[in-house]
C-alpha cells in the first residue's frame, strides 16, 4: 500500500511538472520583476492558444503605461515598475526607461541580447525601420549597447571571450549575427564556449 501511494505521489509530481513547462511554452502575461522572468512567473497569464486577453505597450498619449486587459478587465501599470512581457505570438519584450526592448534569447542566463526597434526617415519621406542590438549580464542589469568592447569591459577576466570575439566578428555590426545551424546567435554560442 505504502509502495502504491509513492508511486502515485511521484507520478502525481511528474504530470504537475510536465503541464507546468507545457502551460508556459503557450503562456502569455507580464513579468512585473526581473525575479518573475528568472522564475517564469507571469501575472494575468493565460494559455494564448485557449484563452484571449490583449496586451497593449504603445497605447495613445501614455507611453510610459502597459495595458492589460485580462479576463474582461483593463489593468494600467506604469513600465518602469514593470519588468516586461511575454506576447500572444511567444516574443519577451523588457522595459527599460519606458522603451520596449524584444529579447532575442530569453531562456539565456548569463548574457542576454536585445533588439530594440528604430524609425528613420529618408529623403523624400521614405520611412525605414531597423534594429540597434543591446546585452546584459543578467535579467536584472541595464542592457548596453551590443560592442566588443562593451563585451570585453563586461567579462574582463575572461580572456578566452576576448579573444574568440576578435577572431570571429571583424565588427560590432557582426555581433547580432545568428548561425542557423547551431540555432542560436553566433556571440552566445563564442560566449558560451569560452565558459567551458
Amino acid at each position: 500500500m505504502k509502495k502504491l501511494k509513492c508511486f502515485l505521489i511521484l507520478a502525481g509530481g511528474f504530470l504537475a511538472i510536465s503541464q507546468s513547462s507545457f502551460a508556459q511554452k503557450d503562456s502569455s502575461g507580464i513579468y512585473r520583476t526581473a525575479a518573475d522572468f528568472q522564475q517564469k512567473k507571469l501575472s494575468y497569464a493565460i494559455n494564448y492558444k485557449t484563452e484571449k486577453h490583449k496586451i497593449n505597450d504603445d497605447f495613445l498619449f501614455s507611453a510610459s503605461k502597459i495595458k492589460v486587459v485580462h479576463e474582461g478587465k483593463a489593468y494600467f501599470m506604469d513600465k518602469n515598475s514593470t519588468y516586461g512581457y511575454k506576447s500572444t505570438a511567444g516574443e519577451v519584450f523588457r522595459f527599460v526607461d519606458n522603451k520596449e526592448y524584444k529579447m532575442l534569447n530569453p531562456e539565456g542566463q548569463s548574457l542576454l541580447l536585445y533588439a530594440f526597434s528604430k524609425i528613420s526617415t529618408a529623403s523624400k519621406g521614405n520611412v525605414r525601420h531597423y534594429s540597434v542590438y543591446f546585452f546584459s549580464t543578467n535579467a536584472s542589469s541595464v542592457p548596453q549597447p551590443l560592442t566588443k568592447s562593451n563585451l570585453k569591459a563586461a567579462f574582463p577576466d575572461n580572456h578566452k571571450f576576448h579573444d574568440t570575439l576578435d577572431e570571429n566578428f571583424k565588427t560590432d555590426d557582426e555581433l547580432a549575427a545568428y548561425d542557423g545551424f547551431h540555432k542560436m546567435y553566433k556571440v552566445i554560442r563564442v560566449f558560451e564556449s569560452s565558459l567551458k
